[in-house]
């Protein structure tokens, strides 16, 4: 890189540690403020940071792989994730608002009853989340920032210095996540929720910016008007009736029809952003913001390089498929577009990590420390003890990279363990039957079901991609369908009649749906006005919104190859069901509860 790429780098550092200098007042008065950001967020910043923190080092890098391994038709394994996304903005966005929650595991003290079964669900739930899966995505981002950072800074892995004691030789790339891991540490230490989001914002520009100035440069070349309608098909090709299409039809299913399942409730970071709303509409307004800049805005400038990569860097060459995304970024920008590329990705990979340290911490002293080990601790106490515990993480993720496999395989390994329990995280708010044993039973036989068929539902060391795909399809829907059933069995055993935390959690949230009918009629508990036609609403924005989002998708792949017919019909189908959308939105929001009720009592804490 030059003077002027290095310059780039540098203001975007500087820019990101100001923001973190300017909130820390604001951060530091309570972990409201730090975990929450005092509940301030309007719809577009919170929306815009849920894009941006998935907009990581490792995302580019992953879609390359899967457009150089099966072609356009290969995203379908992230599209799917349309109807769970779609999912959150009419069945649960307003509802997370409505909690007053500070983290999505705090939902177990609020919907279930005190007792040993609560309390250790809600520890469990926090340790595994904040640390188990959050030092897991943490370390593949971490990989994919080494790949990444390699190229674009044109580095190697000569040993900078040793680490004493353990023996570990650090490289130039290693020293160089080492450093931004710092600064992100820093600036999210001293500012919190503010100061992610607040530079998420300068993040995703930067990325989209670059992301589309390289899609253009790609564009440029003849590669682009040499590209074969079999890699830029948005389907495959299900008209063989050989093993393979067989393969095709199962890997397919399990994308379209179980892949979604835990992605529809909202977790982790997604319901933090939603918890630091303003209220239910802007929590509602940022789903959908999100979901339309991450299926529609996003892809296509990764796909569209992912696709000319392929004549400049053919497959089997001296360039891995996860690697052709930066080695294109070498090939085709010039000095200054270079820097604007490396800053985005660097911003990238800080804006993910800044998102998972305050959110595992926010597990580990909300979930954890306050209600059973400082129960009357002061703000600043526990916002002392938050900075701390972040730092840990960092260390923890930082030692945790060198162990950890390919990009790929990491996401499909937390694809099967978090679908398997996909059912009853949805179920958890619209049937008063579910209780915290249904949750425990459903965690207990996920991790059971789910290493175990990942020992020995495993395809040859030589099987080609779509063997291995088919056979992680196996998996997810043996975990899937296992835990299921375990988790219901135990519910129908354990739960009779509804209990008191049940009637409490309706009587405050009134969530409209047959499944609170009988606790409705026990308490004689009026639902909101509207209710019944509410539900019906929401079922009707999710279909027609799913609907939307894929017309818009295709649409935009279309005009980019110039597919002019299949663009039209998009373009009507997007115009039908987003006419649709507009339609039920208002009916959707009109059972806020924030300005009418009051704030819902704090869970009980364990005693």
């Amino acid at each position: 890189m030059h003077a002027i790429d290095w310059a780039i780098v540098a203001a975007y550092l500087v820019i990101a540690v100001g923001i973190g200098l300017y909130f820390t007042r604001k951060a530091s008065k309570g972990t409201a403020d730090f975990f929450v950001a005092g509940r301030s967020l309007p719809w577009w910043i919170a929306g815009t940071s849920i894009v941006a923190t998935t907009f990581s080092t490792d995302t580019p890098l992953f879609v390359t792989r899967l457009t150089r391994e099966q072609g356009v038709w290969g995203n379908w394994y992230w599209w799917a994730l349309i109807l769970g996304s779609t999912a959150t903005v009419f069945f649960f966005a307003r509802l997370w608002r409505r909690t007053g929650a500070q983290t999505d595991i705090e939902f177990v003290a609020l919907r279930y009853d005190p007792g040993p079964a609560r309390e250790g669900l809600r520890i469990f739930k926090a340790l595994f989340e904040g640390i188990g899966k959050n030092i897991i995505v943490l370390a593949s981002v971490s990989i994919a920032a080494k790949t990444l950072f390699a190229t674009l800074l044109g580095l190697d892995n000569t040993p900078v210095f040793t680490v004493p004691l353990v023996d570990f030789a650090v490289t130039q790339t290693d020293a160089v996540l080492i450093v931004l891991a710092a600064v992100a540490l820093g600036y999210s230490l001293l500012s919190g929720l503010y100061g992610v989001a607040y530079t998420d914002l300068i993040q995703f520009a930067l990325a989209m910016l670059g992301a589309i100035w390289l899609m253009a440069l790609a564009m440029d070349r003849p590669e682009f008007t040499q590209l074969t309608q079999e890699q830029t098909a948005f389907l495959p090709d299900f008209t063989g009736d050989d093993a393979p299409t067989m393969l095709l039809s199962i890997v397919f299913f399990a994308w379209l029809g179980l892949h979604w399942w835990d992605l529809a409730p909202g977790r982790g970071y997604v319901v933090q952003r939603l918890l630091a709303t303003r209220n239910e509409r802007h929590a509602t307004l940022a789903f959908l913001w999100f979901a339309f800049c991450l299926y529609v805005v996003r892809p296509w400038p990764w796909i569209v390089v992912a696709l000319v990569s392929l004549a400049l860097f053919p497959p089997g060459g001296t360039v891995s498929d996860e690697a052709a995304y930066p080695a294109m970024i070498d090939a085709l920008m010039g000095p200054g577009l270079k820097g604007l590329m490396a800053a985005a990705m660097l911003a990238a990979y800080m804006s993910t990590f800044d998102t998972h340290l305050n959110w595992g911490a926010s597990y580990l002293v909300n979930d954890v420390y306050k209600p059973y080990f400082a129960k009357r601790a002061s703000e600043r106490h526990l916002v002392a003890v938050s900075r701390y515990v972040m730092l840990a993480l960092a260390v923890l993720t930082l030692l945790t990279v060198p162990l950890l496999g390919g990009i790929k395989e990491a996401y499909q390994y937390l694809a099967v363990v978090l679908g398997g329990i996909g059912t009853v995280m949805i179920l958890r708010w619209y049937w008063w039957r579910v209780t915290a044993w249904s949750e425990i039973s459903a965690m207990a036989a996920v991790l059971v079901i789910a290493n175990t068929v990942s020992l020995f539902m495993v395809a040859a060391p030589d099987a080609t991609t779509l063997e291995q795909d088919a056979w992680w399809a196996a998996r997810l829907a043996t975990t899937i369908f296992g835990t299921t059933a375990v988790w219901i069995t135990v519910t129908l055993l354990t739960s009779r009649t509804p209990t008191p935390a049940a009637i409490q959690f309706y009587e405050r949230m009134r969530i409209p749906g047959p499944g609170w009918s009988r606790v409705a009629q026990h308490t004689n508990t009026e639902p909101t006005p509207g209710s019944a036609g509410r539900f019906t609403a929401c079922l009707l924005g999710w279909l027609c919104g799913s609907a939307c989002l894929i017309a818009l998708l295709l649409g935009t792949g279309s005009l980019l190859f110039a597919h002019w017919p299949k663009a039209a019909i998009f373009a009507g189908i997007a115009i039908v069901t987003g006419l649709v959308v507009l339609k039920t939105l208002p009916v959707v929001l009109a059972d806020e509860l924030n300005a009418n009720t009051p704030k819902p009592a704090a869970p009980q804490d364990a005693h």
